[in-house]
């Protein structure tokens, strides 16, 4: 295993851990809670604070203990796929890393939505929302793209594997270059199924309700979930295909100067994975402005454009609270 790697891995943990400590007081929670409301465009209500402030707090330390548990699982892929020395490990660790945090925290968020309900007076719709009134198109389009990268990727190297130019795999276990990679893209592909079903699964769960507040503040928790939960298998898909360059690089290791492997190695392991952050970075970039509360502007116009409104007079970040006059576009 490459050092600066290991110690990169210990610096997060230990990171990871300070932040964990920091997060269990109350001004922390209390901050957390603060930019949430800003990002999701909702005001905070002193009646539901405490419980929001504990919501947001498990959310948090979901997400840090799955991130701890991503890398260890990457890690020791690294080191069974013999990849120790390789420049984009960090990028298959932070990748792992991401990974582990979105189920943590989509685990973490579903677990409300199938809690007992008790028996209370609730709001309710005459008309239940569906994914495209939490996820935007774009949400959906930057998973499958990753998707069809990776598996476009794979199809490459199988036919340069198979013309085998210049016998350039002739000393090669193709085994080793397609087997960790190709595992990985089948689970992204089973995953992209298993997420379907469980965003319908969510969606079919009622939210309890007594008030607008807390109706708009579920709808606000339920689109980060599905959010999340929508680019699991693009994240997989990243992964596999990070696998794939790295499994070439290593199986290639001293390809001849100016020869078709080198050329092979060369472009597989920079041209690809440079593609890879520059598609992610483009779609976070792309998603971070309004996306966020996209969930707004379909459930609950009203607010939106008040929002709207308030971020365009560049005006102190108060929210909304939806109520009588802000229904949703299934009003109660």
């Amino acid at each position: 295993m490459n050092p600066v790697l290991a110690v990169a891995a210990a610096l997060v943990v230990l990171g990871l851990g300070i932040r964990l400590l920091y997060i269990s007081s109350a001004e922390p929670r209390q901050r957390m809670l603060q930019a949430y409301s800003e990002q999701v465009g909702l005001a905070l209500v002193p009646e539901i604070v405490p419980e929001l402030s504990r919501r947001i707090y498990r959310r948090e330390r979901a997400g840090i203990f799955g991130s701890v548990a991503g890398l260890v699982v990457g890690m020791a892929a690294l080191v069974g796929m013999d990849g120790g020395e390789s420049l984009w490990n960090g990028l298959v660790a932070g990748l792992a890393i991401t990974l582990g945090s979105t189920i943590a925290l989509i685990i973490n968020d579903s677990r409300s939505a199938f809690a007992p309900v008790p028996e209370a007076p609730r709001l309710a719709r005459s008309q239940s929302p569906r994914l495209p009134d939490y996820v935007t198109p774009l949400d959906r389009a930057f998973s499958l793209s990753l998707l069809a990268l990776a598996t476009f990727g794979y199809i490459a190297v199988l036919a340069v594997i198979a013309i085998n130019p210049e016998r350039v795999f002739d000393a090669v276990l193709v085994r080793s270059i397609l087997g960790p990679a190709g595992l990985l893209l089948a689970l992204a592909a089973v995953t992209s199924l298993l997420t379907w079903a469980a965003a319908n699964a969510l969606l079919g769960r009622g939210q309890p309700a007594g008030t607008y507040v807390e109706l708009a503040w579920s709808d606000a928790f339920r689109s980060t979930t599905l959010r999340s939960l929508v680019g699991i298998p693009g994240i997989i898909a990243a992964v596999s295909t990070c696998v794939l360059f790295l499994s070439l690089s290593n199986a290639i290791r001293v390809p001849a100067p100016g020869s078709f492997g080198e050329m092979l190695v060369n472009s597989f392991t920079i041209v690809g994975p440079v593609l890879v952050v520059v598609l992610m970075g483009w779609s976070i970039t792309s998603l971070r402005n309004r996306s966020t509360t996209h969930y707004l502007r379909r459930l609950w116009p009203e607010t939106a454009v008040e929002l709207d409104r308030r971020r365009h007079a560049h005006g102190p970040f108060r929210g909304d609270q939806p109520g009588e006059d802000h229904r949703t576009k299934t009003p109660a």
